[in-house]
């Protein structure tokens, strides 16, 4: 029952792990929110913890990019989590233009893919906070 931090900085972080990445796209990449910040209970935790915490996350499109550009700037992206002290989760070009990565100090991931009509996404998500930083006593 350790301490966290909070969902607030958990999702002052995501923002931090979306702005690293695209900075590896080039200028033309812009972000528009599809769901805005999310909040979920971590229902089932993977670090073996409390059920009791959440998890923050947001997903976004990514605009102003060429479709037939996809697979370039996923590669761009994952040469900047390889080189960011990122692990790859899940790679599953070329079959699928989808990448999971985990951050190796915050385990925070990250995800990108791209939809049936060819726009990218991106998902950042926190490990399971307690909401104020501290279990709920």
């Amino acid at each position: 029952m350790e301490e966290t931090i909070t969902q607030d900085e958990a999702a002052a972080k995501v923002q931090e792990h979306i702005d690293g990445v695209m900075s590896s796209l080039p200028n033309e990449a812009e972000l528009e929110t599809r769901q805005g910040m999310n909040f979920a209970s971590c229902d089932d935790p993977t670090d073996g913890g409390p059920k009791d915490r959440i998890t923050v996350s947001e997903r976004l499109w990514i605009r102003g990019l060429p479709t037939e550009e996809n697979e370039a700037n996923i590669e761009l992206m994952h040469d900047y989590w390889l080189n960011n002290g990122y692990q790859i989760i899940h790679d599953l070009r070329p079959d699928e233009l989808f990448v999971t990565v985990r951050n190796e100090i915050d385990a925070f991931d990250v995800s990108v893919q791209v939809s049936d009509q060819g726009s990218l996404s991106i998902v950042a998500a926190s490990p399971c906070v307690w909401p104020e930083g501290t279990p709920n006593s």
